[in-house]
């Protein structure tokens, strides 16, 4: 643990280090640099980018890291102030000076530039706002080392220079802000670069021009900054006046074309021009008597040229950038659009939005369809014929009557069915219709309504089938249920009488037995009937040839003792429970429908086709089935011989919901020779064709 601890805390003590001797030289050389420019003997200095150093070390520190950083800060000023002419009692006028305007400085950036790079956070300078709170936190904190340096000055010396003083104020305020922008711009360039090698690569990358025209135009932008800095700074005071202006333009060109730091690099450039002629006397400053009033002057040209471009610059980046936010906007929209049509066009449900005065906003190809209207029909509320609506009763539709213009007028249309009676739905269609009014934010916007419609012609069927299905159902149960109340009021009256003779009263049990027997078939059939319309299918590879064999082995010891028998080595791909269901039924009616005095005979053939499909065909000699009800007796309840043959109905009615979930067919036709009946089935032989099940393929027709 304790090795783990020294080899974390080495590399940051060696972080540190690095970091403290990295700022203390720069510090030196700037400071060195800088008192270069001073404006007479032992006075201020005309630029101080040593501030501007100090301001990004201590700013990318912490309390931690302070004590050291403002120890050597203070000592590495000692020395250049006393080694530079600078009495004593201006070096501590200096220093007070300095560090608290150091502080108060990095105190304002942190709270009115939270985050920024280089001072505790990882946002970047991008923004004239930034760049305009760093330049008013610069100007703020000069204020208050002025102050607090004159206040030093009394007590020192007893005599503040307030000349001095203001330019110290100009020139510090115009270092922080120069210095840090630059410092801050080429630092988040560089940040994550991992090596100097990479971080000089990120520099060339990032002054760079991007295409050769833009080189070209980087050169003739250096090109007119020397020759203009020369005409101007190097030439008399009278064409230097009529010069001057001329330098904004270099610095607007720079902040409309570059990137910030090339811009930063370019003002700096053309400012320490001015500086350094300015302190030549040369230049248009040349002529101003007072040497503070001439380096105020000079400082703030500094301040001019580098802020004009990187104003220009940031606002062209937040331009660009808000430029790049609405392309991803309108490109995101675009996208969100597309995926709506996309979804309205694959809804199964028509969706209609209107507005008043009849024009069509949204109207998806569901609700065209379902009321056959053509695609190139016009996008605006039709009359009602043309939409073909009738309504339950027969009678047509009225305008008034139309849910769209009811939701328009604020009315709140419940689902309602409808018929579609026209040629582009020949076969007719029931629609459920319903609409409402849109809420909108804005009052005075045309009152809009969306339209539902959906296609309900399968429900509405299959409730008349349900109720069709119930009134036989109930039908079918109350007829033995009366057998079951009269013969068992037919006993309690011969009770009533006396004790029941056995002659008498076991005929009267055995009609009820009767009954409640062709209940529970009934019931039981129900239960069949169900579990093939809704059992989940698990298909598997199925022996039907020895599925048959076992149902034929069940009935062998019946009274009838039919004769059964099946093809060898036949197989299906289905659902095992309701193959032996289908094949049951079957099976048992051939045993059942047979003429008196008949032994049934079954014979299940089969082959397989080149779909796959095993087409099988089961022949009886029973007494057959009406041509005219070989469709009828697959539907339920349907019973084509009624005297002296027991049933339900529904035997056949399963057999073909079970072939028809595996994707197969049943049909009947008549059997060999006119005698009995053949019924002939498709089912999946293997797993493919039975997942082929559903799609359209050839029906094996019966034989004529």
């Amino acid at each position: 643990m304790a090795s783990s601890e020294n080899s974390t805390a080495g590399p940051t003590r060696g972080r540190r280090a690095v970091r403290l001797a990295l700022g203390t030289t720069l510090f030196l050389l700037t400071g060195y640099a800088g008192r270069a420019t001073v404006l007479h003997d032992g006075g201020a200095s005309l630029v101080w980018p040593a501030i501007g150093v100090a301001a990004l070390w201590l700013g990318s520190g912490n309390r931690r890291t302070w004590p050291a950083d403002v120890t050597a800060l203070v000592l590495a000023s000692v020395v250049i102030y006393l080694t530079t002419g600078v009495s004593v009692a201006y070096t501590v006028v200096f220093l007070v000076m300095t560090l608290v305007q150091l502080f108060v400085f990095i105190a304002l950036v942190r709270r009115q530039v939270p985050g920024l790079w280089g001072f505790g956070g990882a946002e970047p300078l991008q923004r004239v706002g930034q760049l305009g709170r760093l330049a008013l936190a610069a100007a703020l904190s000069g204020l208050a080392a002025t102050a607090v340096g004159g206040l030093v000055a009394t007590l020192v010396s007893g005599r503040p220079d307030a000349a001095t003083l203001g330019v110290l104020w100009g020139r510090n305020a115009v270092a922080l802000v120069v210095v840090t922008t630059l410092g801050v711009l080429i630092g988040q360039s560089l940040a994550g670069s991992g090596s100097i090698g990479g971080a000089l690569r990120r520099t060339g990358a990032a002054l760079r021009p991007a295409t050769p025209g833009r080189l070209l135009e980087a050169l003739a932008l250096v090109a007119t900054t020397v020759l203009l800095s020369v005409a101007i700074f190097a030439s008399g005071a009278e064409v230097a006046e009529a010069l001057a202006f001329l330098l904004l333009v270099t610095s607007v060109w720079a902040g409309l074309r570059f990137s910030p730091v090339a811009v930063a690099l370019q003002g700096l450039a053309q400012g320490i021009f001015g500086v350094g002629a300015t302190l030549a006397d040369d230049g248009p400053f040349a002529d101003i008597s007072s040497v503070h009033t001439r380096g105020l002057v000079a400082q703030l040209f500094v301040a001019m040229t580098v802020l004009t471009g990187l104003a220009l610059a940031f606002n062209r980046g937040e331009r660009d950038r808000a430029d790049v936010r609405l392309a991803e906007a309108e490109q995101a929209s675009a996208d969100r659009a597309r995926l709506l049509d996309a979804v309205l066009e694959s809804m199964t449900e028509g969706l209609v939005v209107t507005e008043a005065g009849g024009r069509v906003i949204v109207r998806n190809g569901a609700a065209r369809s379902l009321v056959g209207l053509d695609p190139d029909a016009a996008e605006e509320i039709l009359r009602a014929d043309a939409y073909h609506l009738f309504h339950a009763n027969g009678l047509p539709l009225l305008d008034e009557e139309m849910p769209g213009r009811r939701a328009l007028a604020g009315e709140v249309v419940p689902p309602e069915d409808f018929h579609v009676r026209s040629e582009a739905v020949p076969q007719g269609r029931v629609v459920e219709i319903s609409a409402h009014p849109l809420t909108q934010n804005d009052p005075d916007a045309p009152r809009r309504a969306m339209v539902n419609i959906r296609d309900v012609t399968l429900d509405r069927q299959h409730s008349d089938a349900l109720a069709s299905f119930a009134g036989v159902v109930a039908h079918d149960l109350f007829n033995p249920l009366s057998v079951v109340g009269g013969w068992t009021e037919a006993l309690e009256d011969e009770f009533a009488t006396g004790s029941v003779p056995g002659a008498v009263g076991l005929p009267m049990i055995a009609r009820i037995h009767e009954a409640t027997a062709h209940m529970r078939v009934l019931i039981s059939d129900l239960m069949s009937y169900t579990v093939a319309r809704d059992q989940s299918v698990r298909a598997q590879s199925v022996d039907l040839t020895a599925t048959v064999r076992q149902l034929a082995r069940l009935r062998a010891d019946s009274a009838s003792a039919p004769v059964i028998a099946v093809d060898d080595d036949l197989r299906v791909w289905a659902d095992e429970g309701l193959v032996r269901q289908l094949f049951d039924n079957l099976l048992g009616n051939a045993v059942k429908y047979v003429a008196p005095g008949v032994r049934p005979a079954v014979a299940v053939t089969g082959r397989e086709d080149d779909l796959h499909r095993l087409v099988v065909r089961v022949t009886d000699n029973g007494i057959g089935i009406p041509a005219g009800q070989r469709e009828e007796v697959f539907n339920s309840f349907h019973r084509a011989h009624r005297d002296g043959y027991h049933g339900t109905g529904l035997g056949l009615a399963i057999c073909r919901r079970i072939v028809e979930r595996h994707g197969g067919t049943i049909l009947v036709e008549e059997g060999p020779n006119g005698i009995g009946t053949t019924f002939v089935l498709q089912l999946p032989a293997t797993a493919e064709a039975f997942a082929r099940r559903g799609l359209s393929v050839p029906v094996v027709q019966p034989e004529a």
